[in-house]
């Protein structure tokens, strides 16, 4: 009988408040109830905790303002409501079926039909018993909030953690000076001693082994405080739920971070398994031309000089294909984000490489046209060196000035190529010179005395002999082109010095004019230096020339 009659009670407030609040949509006009239809959804929270959402108006309320007043209500309540039990109430007004939820005899809020999310599948009834459960934790956790015992306790096990967090920090900041000199010392053995001597890492190892400190004690640090931010909030009833959602973060992020560890596993031994492939394939590609280079094996079709370049191609050639076949397997590379990077590196290199990529091509040219290698003397377009470096995408030559001459190898490939020292070992190396002589002097004169000249260099071999050829008949003068072997091609320019000396001397002997500049006139007498003024001032005559091919004018003549 006594629940009859409490049930009755407590349909009659319901209806009393049904009836409070249509009275207030038929005093609000028309537009009012337009906009309260129209309001967003709100969300009723109470000690942190959400309780239930409000989608419809209710008796002209918005769902924030249903919100606002249940919010009221729940404040409202005392210490000793706090244990008396939820009642719920069905009820229809006006159209609109829901339940109020009773404390006693305050009516805290009334939840309806159309407050259901559209997507949820669950029935009315569910979702009321849903909304009383969430209602029922908040108000234990007012009742444990207002309880001072819940507090002091709170605050007594606050103060225990934040001690342990301060002897924490100070260990951490105890340790720094003892882990720096142990990561250093880690620095220093596995990467110190694997490096180049020739240069001082030291201060580079200092430093990095103080950032990786750094970045260790700090994570140590703010995942020592993070989790103390979530047992403290977690000791009183009202931040609890704030620890809670803390501490689902921090899980959900272990968690997302082990199974995206996990899933990508497949992909990541696949990656490594096509690498150590690819490592052995290239291993024994290297053994092979290693061999050819030195001549220990022949490849068809590739000469000793190019089985480096013909490595190195083939080696990233290789490379290609495996991350060809591995790309699909990197953790990530589905993403929108990896391929969105992998078009914007493809179009930067696209237009950005066209030089480079004449370059190479043009090196391969250099290369296996054999036009130079290293240590050669030749002439590229006006400039003459010895060849210190064929790289990928130039040449490299140093020139009588100790000059570093770079020659790109597109203009390499599009000059001419002038090589002495290719065949200097097969046919010795040549050098010549020529000079222009009037047609008065004997030809078979001119010829004996460019190849006394020649006699006279150093450096310049007896087998094969010089050699002089008339290379044209011009106008006023013969022109001969003289042609001696040298014993090392790198002191041509050198020996070409001394050989010009020798010739101006021995024709200057013979009273022989050399006709070049071109002349408009005959002159009545040669002109020659005569042999008394070759050591003019400030020039001295050096102490083992010995009078070398000078003879005397009567002596000459009868030659």
């Amino acid at each position: 009988m006594l629940q009859r009659a409490f049930r009755s009670v407590a349909t009659i407030a319901l209806l009393v408040v049904f009836a409070f609040f249509v009275c207030e949509v038929s005093a609000r006009p028309a537009s009012s109830i337009s906009e309260s239809a129209e309001a967003p959804a709100a969300e009723l929270r109470f000690m942190d905790r959400p309780i239930a959402t409000f989608r419809v108006p209710f008796g002209g309320a918005s769902p924030e303002l249903r919100v606002s007043r249940a919010n009221a209500a729940l404040k409202s309540l005392a210490e000793q409501d706090l244990g008396v039990p939820i009642v719920v109430v069905h009820g229809t007004l006006d159209n609109q079926t829901g339940v109020g939820f009773r404390l006693g005899n305050r009516t805290l809020f009334v939840f309806l039909e159309g407050d259901v999310d559209p997507g949820d599948e669950r029935t009315f009834d569910a979702t009321v018993g849903q909304v009383q459960a969430r209602l029922q934790s908040a108000l234990r956790a007012r009742a444990a909030q207002l309880h001072w015992p819940n507090i002091l306790r709170g605050a007594l096990l606050s103060l225990l953690a934040t001690a342990v967090l301060v002897a924490l920090l100070w260990a951490i900041g105890r340790m720094r000076a003892r882990l720096h000199a142990r990561v250093q010392d880690a620095i220093e053995r596995h990467v110190l001693q694997r490096t180049s001597r020739n240069f001082d890492w030291t201060g580079s190892a200092f430093q990095l082994g103080r950032q990786i400190v750094q970045l260790l004690l700090l994570f140590f640090a703010l995942g020592f405080i993070y989790i103390y931010l979530i047992f403290v909030l977690e000791q009183f009833p009202a931040t609890e739920p704030m620890g809670e959602r803390l501490s689902g973060f921090l899980f959900s992020l272990a968690e997302r971070f082990v199974q995206g560890l996990l899933d990508a596993l497949p992909g990541v031994i696949t990656v490594v398994v096509i690498f150590m492939l690819t490592r052995a394939l290239l291993s024994l590609i290297d053994n092979i031309f290693r061999a050819a280079g030195s001549g220990r094996i022949s490849l068809p079709g590739i000469h000793p000089d190019t089985t480096d370049a013909t490595r190195r191609v083939i080696a990233v050639i290789v490379w290609a294909v495996a991350i060809t076949f591995a790309y699909p397997y990197f953790p990530g590379s589905q993403s929108d984000v990896f391929k969105g990077l992998s078009v914007l590196l493809g179009l930067m290199l696209s237009l950005g490489s066209a030089g480079i990529v004449n370059q190479l091509m043009s090196g391969l040219v250099v290369t296996y046209s054999r036009a130079l290698r290293k240590g050669d003397l030749v002439t590229v377009g006006g400039t003459t060196g010895v060849v210190i470096g064929v790289n990928s995408l130039s040449v490299k030559l140093t020139n009588l000035r100790h000059e570093e001459v770079t020659i790109p190898n597109a203009l390499v490939v599009s000059s001419i190529v002038r090589n002495y020292s290719s065949l200097a070992n097969q046919h010795g190396a040549l050098l010549s010179t020529s000079v222009t002589i009037g047609y008065d002097t004997p030809w078979r004169q001119v010829h004996a005395m460019l190849i006394l000249a020649a006699k006279r260099t150093s450096h310049i071999l007896d087998e094969p002999a010089a050699f002089v050829l008339q290379r044209a008949l011009s106008d006023f003068y013969v022109e001969y082109e003289l042609y001696a072997a040298i014993d090392s091609p790198l002191l041509r320019p050198v020996v070409l010095s001394e050989l010009h000396g020798h010739v101006l001397d021995v024709f200057n002997e013979y009273d022989v004019q050399i006709m070049s500049p071109h002349f408009m006139a005959q002159p009545a007498s040669n002109i020659v230096v005569p042999p008394e003024h070759w050591y003019s001032t400030p020039s001295s005559k050096p102490a083992d020339s010995g009078g070398q091919g000078v003879a005397s004018n009567d002596s000459r003549r009868e030659s």
